[in-house]
């Protein structure tokens, strides 16, 4: 320690000149260059700065070992998202005796509370802008339109910094609706306005399940995304989404996964249940899009137009909730006609994922006698009356105005490798038609017919019409609808490796698949939900899985409802 002071203070000029540099251009790397020497002179140079500050006060200052350790954010009171870098890692000196000027407290962040209506629906439509981007005016122009059309409030969250958005005469638009606070909707859906995510980040959700306390969370980035979590059963359905943005990227770094513009719409009805849902329109379009049966475009609103094709979650038919082919299909007694997903929907193609289940005699529980005993005593386990009532149920989902295609799934193969393990001689539940089906199988392959087919075949000698109007596709058969691939369920990855959202997301197309569950959106694979969350092979005390289907509209834009309180939307 130095024996005397300069000027009643043990700092040097050279340290409190670099102190000053630093604190009026916070940053090391600027003052390095001014003072033409190195960032790590610069850095031990602010270290000795405050260690001769603290001898100012008669205080004894760590080792300096310890006090170059982390960096100087939490030292000289300059924000942490001014100036990146490592926490201090030594002690921190008690406040009332630096003689360094204190950061005012932060001021608590403003949450906003709308309520849920008494009746009726409240709306909000919720979307992005980054600061110093070109505005998408067709689709700004059409978003305004719809908000005013279906009395939405409007919200828009600041993306980036706060440099006005371009161009200038839109300017004043967007600030009218722009929203820096978080909003509470009903305590279901939680607007993140207060997280602020990196805009190059193609996977923006990664690391954000920690923000889950809401049935919906909202994140303000322009990558459109969703996830639904994983959670405890118990606690219901946890589903967090990105905004879109009305904006394109400034930078082309930031382009990755930005080729659409979007919005989230929230809905709120009195029963304090709430739906989000996407809408979105191509970034290279003229911003038109259609949310549900209403297409906007121009600035003009359209209402009763059909959507181009609905995929459905996984339909598991033996095990199906009841709830939701009432609600999909209008499937179920006391159910009023033309009220059904479907029927106001009216897709001009429906498509239909892992219809069979085959828990009549599933390989998932061959060998658990326990599960066979229990189908036994309930009556269950006969393979050919599984097979009817999935075929019934087929019959039942057909419209006239509707293709139908059933998607080559991995729960429909198991009807062949039932014939190829099983052993008849011990199941007399199911001897005859085994072996009924079994010949035919046989008589297959001696013509030299390809067996991939053989549910098919099998389905529709079950059904007094033979499922006319119903299209069967093979796994590995390619079915494009509005440029989405639409044919793959999803069970199989490349090569024969196992499938799944991250196998086809390689691929660069647009798909949406079905296998997985759990609704989701990442790039241009969008995977659909369940329409059972409840089945015995996947039991257990946590689930990511989620009722939702898929709906696709004219220009290829996609979009998920997912089944919350006994309906898809409000």
């Amino acid at each position: 320690m130095p024996s005397h002071r300069n000027n009643g203070t043990f700092v040097t000029e050279r340290q409190a000149a670099v102190h000053a540099l630093f604190m009026l251009h916070r940053s090391m790397s600027i003052v390095a260059r001014l003072m033409r020497v190195s960032q790590i002179t610069v850095r031990e140079t602010l270290v000795q700065y405050q260690r001769n500050k603290l001898r100012d006060q008669g205080i004894v200052p760590p080792p300096l070992r310890e006090m170059l350790r982390g960096d100087v954010t939490t030292r000289f009171g300059i924000p942490r998202d001014e100036l990146g870098g490592r926490p201090a890692k030594h002690r921190q000196i008690d406040p009332a005796v630096s003689s360094e000027p204190r950061p005012e407290p932060a001021p608590a962040r403003r949450r906003r509370f709308v309520a849920a209506p008494a009746t009726g629906v409240t709306r909000m439509v919720v979307t992005s802008a980054e600061a110093g981007a070109r505005l998408h005016v067709g689709f700004w122009r059409n978003l305004r339109a719809y908000a005013a059309d279906i009395g939405a409030e409007l919200v828009v969250l600041r993306l980036g910094g706060s440099e006005p958005v371009r161009p200038g005469p839109h300017d004043s638009e967007l600030a009218e609706f722009v929203v820096g606070s978080q909003v509470d909707v009903a305590g279901q859906v939680d607007i993140a306005a207060d997280v602020r995510i990196r805009l190059g980040n193609s996977r923006p959700l990664t690391n954000m399940q920690s923000r889950s306390s809401s049935t919906w969370t909202v994140f303000r980035h322009p990558v459109v995304q969703l996830e639904t979590l994983e959670r405890v059963r118990a606690d219901g359905l946890r589903v967090q989404l990105t905004t879109g943005a009305v904006t394109l990227p400034r930078s082309r770094f930031d382009q990755s996964g930005c080729s659409e513009v979007g919005a989230v719409v929230i809905d709120v009805g009195a029963d304090g249940y709430a739906h989000c849902r996407h809408i979105l329109a191509p970034s290279d379009g003229d911003g038109s899009f259609q949310d549900l049966t209403t297409r906007v475009e121009g600035g003009r609103i359209a209402r009763g137009c059909p959507v181009e094709a609905l995929v459905f979650g996984d339909v598991h038919h033996a095990h199906i909730d009841p709830a939701v082919a009432a609600a999909t299909w209008g499937i179920g007694p006391d159910v009023h006609p033309h009220t059904s997903l479907v029927d106001r929907l009216r897709p001009g193609t429906q498509i239909l994922h892992d219809v069979n289940d085959f828990s009549a005699r599933s390989h998932f529980d061959a060998r658990d006698h326990l599960k066979r005993f229990a189908q036994f005593t309930a009556g269950g386990g006969d393979v050919r009356r599984e097979l009817e009532g999935t075929v019934a149920f087929l019959e039942a989902v057909r419209r006239p105005w509707c293709r139908s295609l059933v998607v080559g799934s991995n729960h429909d193969a198991m009807l062949l490798r039932w014939l190829r393990e099983a052993d008849f001689r011990e199941d007399p539940v199911n001897a005859v038609f085994f072996l009924q089906t079994s010949l035919a199988l046989h008589r297959r392959v001696a013509d030299g017919l390809a067996i991939d087919t053989f549910f098919e075949q099998t389905m529709r000698s079950l059904s007094c019409d033979a499922l006319s109007g119903i299209t069967f596709l093979r796994d590995g058969d390619s079915h494009k609808i509005a440029g989405v691939e639409v044919g793959i369920h999803g069970h199989r990855g490349a090569d024969g490796r196992i499938g799944g959202i991250q196998a086809f997301e390689r691929l660069g197309i647009p798909a949406t698949i079905g296998h997985t569950h759990r609704p989701t959106t990442r790039g241009g694979i969008y995977s659909a939900g369940v329409c059972q969350t409840e089945l015995a092979y996947a039991s257990g005390g946590l689930t990511a899985w989620a009722v939702g289907h898929v709906v696709e509209y004219f220009s290829g834009a996609r979009q998920h409802l997912l089944f919350h309180g006994g309906r898809f939307h409000a």
